[in-house]
């Protein structure tokens, strides 16, 4: 019941009910295998499991769907869009870039032919910060780029957002405000007549270590006041990122008000479709998942099972005829791409 409240309670106001948000596809998951329990057992407790179930009934295709007609082959007048947090390259200790990672990601994006690719956490190291981005630009055909980095440049490295794009740009400009990382690219391409603007987000993360993920995996086997320290670190990083999703969230919504262009808008949202966030963007826009996604939708490729956090939306002047989350694991996050059509 808490995760289903959390699309409906802003972090601001409760902050203790966007936790269980976060897990809302094994809590359904427990409940069906519960659902069956009590069947078995003629328990009075199968009518508890099944409103439960059927209060969240809309949330489940959120996470899970089934489609029939799901186009993979993108035609002459389509747009092909894709999105994949490529977690750095897989650099090491911010010293180097994992190239052979590199090669088989940028590899992949060729093969794709995506028509406009938006890549989270990407990274560029050396003295020619940009020559390495122009020459990827060339390799996928791509006709504009537009690059920011999260953070200003430091110590020759940068990572950030990019939007490789086969139509011209004709406009860009960043989301960032006091109290946060540039958090959102946008850029506006020509498709045809139609100007389009095309958003590349990364919201906030919650910055997990990899002691805190075990921590949640094996359930605290810490005991005494280590258990008790270490729930409370994980709570205020839940809390932090939770509370800058939302400010984030707040001033990208003005922008998308503001937009008089069609919407693409693709990224790493660290938040659920059980979430506030989600909630929000779901409202004004349509993801491309619950349009023509199939099975469980997962797109974290880390220890924690089962996590949506990646993205495409569109806007009601596109229509989604494909959707793909691609089992292409060179990240923690699995690549999707979807396939739109101008109405």
């Amino acid at each position: 019941m808490l995760s289903l409240l959390a699309g409906y309670l802003p972090p601001s106001k409760s902050l203790f009910v966007q936790a269980f948000g976060l897990v809302f596809p094994i809590l359904l998951i427990l409940n069906i295998l519960f659902l069956f329990f009590w069947t078995i057992t003629k328990s009075k407790f199968l009518l508890f499991s099944l409103l439960i179930i059927v209060a969240g009934f809309g949330n489940i295709f959120n996470n899970f769907q089934v489609t029939f007609l799901n186009s993979t082959i993108k035609k002459d007048d389509q747009i092909k869009v894709l999105s994949y947090n490529v977690q750095n390259f897989a650099e090491k200790n911010n010293t180097k870039t994992n190239k052979k990672i590199k090669t088989d990601i940028i590899g992949f994006l060729i093969n794709e032919d995506a028509d406009i690719v938006c890549l989270q956490e990407y990274h560029s190291i050396g003295s020619q910060l940009y020559e390495p981005t122009k020459e990827i630009k060339d390799t996928l055909n791509a006709v504009s780029y537009y690059y920011e980095s999260y953070f200003n440049p430091k110590h020759n490295q940068l990572t950030g957002l990019i939007i490789f794009s086969k139509y011209k740009a004709v406009n860009k400009g960043r989301l960032k405000f006091k109290g946060s990382r540039t958090f959102g690219i946008f850029t506006d391409v020509v498709v045809g007549t139609d100007t389009i603007r095309v958003f590349n987000i990364h919201f906030a993360s919650i910055k997990l270590v990899p002691a805190d993920i075990d921590f949640v995996i094996t359930q605290g086997t810490e005991s005494g006041n280590e258990f008790k320290t270490h729930s409370f670190e994980i709570y205020n990083k839940l809390g932090f990122a939770f509370k800058l999703r939302e400010r984030q969230l707040n001033y990208l919504s003005k922008i998308i008000i503001s937009t008089k262009y069609k919407i693409i808008l693709c990224g790493d949202f660290n938040d659920t479709p059980s979430s506030w966030v989600y909630a929000q963007l779901s409202g004004p826009l349509n993801d491309a998942f619950v349009k023509k996604g199939t099975g469980i939708g997962s797109t974290y490729a880390g220890q924690l099972p089962l996590l949506r956090i990646d993205y495409i939306f569109t806007d009601e002047g596109l229509r989604t005829v494909g959707f793909t989350r691609h089992d292409f694991e060179r990240s923690d996050h699995n690549p999707v791409s979807a396939i739109l059509s101008k109405k």
